[in-house]
């Protein structure tokens, strides 16, 4: 073997506790709580719109979300202003961008597995008294070594495919995220609607119940009605009021349902334009079935676990090929802290290619395999199986929106039907020509009209984002929206 002297440094162990101190320094500037996350120093092929930072990512991030909402001389919260603060606030978005961030590291630790690895040793070794005296020192022995690994049987080839595959179903992740949090928000916002209006219906039927029992305590107090008339209305009165109390409740609980979305205070008064329409649905529930089995958030995690599964047998399969690698090391020896110097010091190099196969495991590598092919049909069954609950759940919304439409022309009739009803058995029942059950049973008809109309109207809008959420793409009057990228946010 060829002996040179070779040298990298001749002050190692100054070096050494230089690189010791820097990490102890490090560590104990490391926060506790969320740390900011650096990007990879690679390409983002996936989406050239991710930005770092999202939420609490930033370079100015302090651990806190902070709350977003309107000023208060700003006029009532639209839907898409809802949406907007709360995609800025979101924890759970900002879970899914942490995701990310992480699917971007995991594929550049993939990346690592095909470039070279250098490590070094320094060690010092002091001699027993068993040794003669004049041959008692210290040696000193510093080794630099460089690996290259040339071939591992597709295994790290594979393992950047799923890190690929792993940055993709992060990237997924986020809009499903994205979608669930729209949804949470369009059924608290139109919740907050239909509970204002179920309100104002319940106190309007408190004020012609009351004004009822006025007149049929009139009528007792000079003799022309009996008092079981005055005590039904009471009745239907303390019904009514009830009513309105639950409906209150109601419109507290999704008023602070709201509020949390929006990353306020649960008491935080809220004020919404009414945006409870009836708009025509403009895609067939073909078309619907269509773009949900290709852009639906679960269907493209599921396509996503199946190729990641295909990926996962190559791995599995590396293990019955050899790997072979390519090293070169320097070793320098000697009695003092520079490894060179003293009677005794010596320096060589050397290079090698190392093959190295383990052919008899006890078919440990082929149940391996065999376990990632089991893990692959799961995948695929598991995605037969989204696919049809897709296709049911599409289903459901989408007749579930059509039967929502039909009824709010019918109940509109009704409304106005019920409310000329009413207004001409109270005039009748003054004039003592109709029965006290007569006008209480017309006031039911009235609200139960109201409150069937108003309750299709929410199921529309309601099915119409359910709808949504099940395509993964939004849906306008004139027809399907351009997909959405991951929103950058400050």
């Amino acid at each position: 073997m060829r002996r040179e002297t070779f040298s990298f440094c001749r002050r190692p162990a100054a070096l050494l506790c230089l690189g010791l101190a820097v990490l102890l320094a490090a560590a104990g500037c490391a926060e506790p709580i969320r740390q900011t996350i650096d990007r990879p120093f690679i390409a983002e092929p996936v989406s050239p719109e991710t930005v770092f930072g999202e939420a609490t990512l930033g370079p100015e991030a302090d651990g806190k979300v902070k709350p977003v909402s309107a000023p208060a001389d700003e006029g009532p919260l639209t839907l898409e202003q809802s949406l907007a603060m709360a995609r800025l606030v979101s924890p759970s978005l900002d879970t899914a961008d942490q995701g990310y961030a992480g699917a971007m590291w995991s594929r550049w630790q993939a990346i690592t597995a095909f470039l070279p690895t250098a490590s070094t040793t320094y060690q010092v070794v002091h001699s027993d008294d068993f040794r003669p005296v004049d041959l008692r020192h210290d040696q000193w022995t510093w080794q630099n070594r460089v690996s290259q690994p040339i071939f591992s049987g597709g295994r790290n080839v594979a393992n950047y495919l799923l890190s690929q595959l792993g940055l993709a179903a992060a990237d997924i992740k986020r809009a499903q995220a994205r979608e669930d949090l729209l949804l949470a928000v369009k059924e608290a916002f139109y919740g907050i609607l239909a509970s204002e209006k179920a309100l104002k219906v319940a106190k309007t039927t408190v004020v012609n119940l009351t004004s009822h029992l006025n007149v049929a305590r009139n009528f007792y107090e000079v003799g022309m009605a009996p008092q079981n008339q005055v005590l039904q209305a009471e009745v239907e009165l303390a019904k009514a009021q009830q009513e309105e109390i639950n409906q209150s409740r109601n419109l507290v609980v999704n008023q602070a349902r709201l509020n949390i979305l929006l990353r306020r205070p649960v008491d935080h008064p809220v004020k919404l334009r009414d945006e409870l329409k009836h708009d025509p649905f403009p895609l067939t529930m073909e078309r619907c079935q269509e773009v949900s089995l290709r852009d639906n958030p679960e269907i493209r995690l599921g396509l996503n676990a199946v190729e990641s599964g295909a990926k996962s047998v190559d791995v599995a399969r590396a293990n019955l090929y050899p790997e072979v690698v390519v090293s070169w090391s320097n070793t320098s020896t000697g009695a003092d802290a520079s490894a060179h110097g003293g009677p005794t010091s010596s320096s060589s190099w050397n290079m090698a290619a190392v093959a190295s196969f383990n052919f008899w495991e006890w078919g440990r590598s082929k149940a391996g395999v065999e376990i990632s092919k089991v893990q692959l049909n799961q995948a695929i069954n598991a995605l037969t199986s989204l696919e049809d609950a897709t296709k049911l759940e599409l289903t459901s919304n989408y007749q579930t929106l059509v039967s929502a439409g039909r009824n709010i022309s019918v109940a509109a009739k009704a409304v106005e039907s019920a409310a000329e009803d009413l207004r001409m058995v109270s005039e009748r029942y003054q004039e003592q020509v109709a029965t006290n059950t007569e006008v209480l049973d017309a006031q039911t008809r009235y609200s139960e009209a109201q409150y069937e109309y108003y309750q299709s109207l929410y199921n529309y809008n309601l099915s119409w984002a359910a709808i949504e959420r099940t395509m993964g793409r939004r849906v306008t009057p004139a027809g399907l929206a351009p997909e959405e990228r991951a929103p950058a946010r400050p």
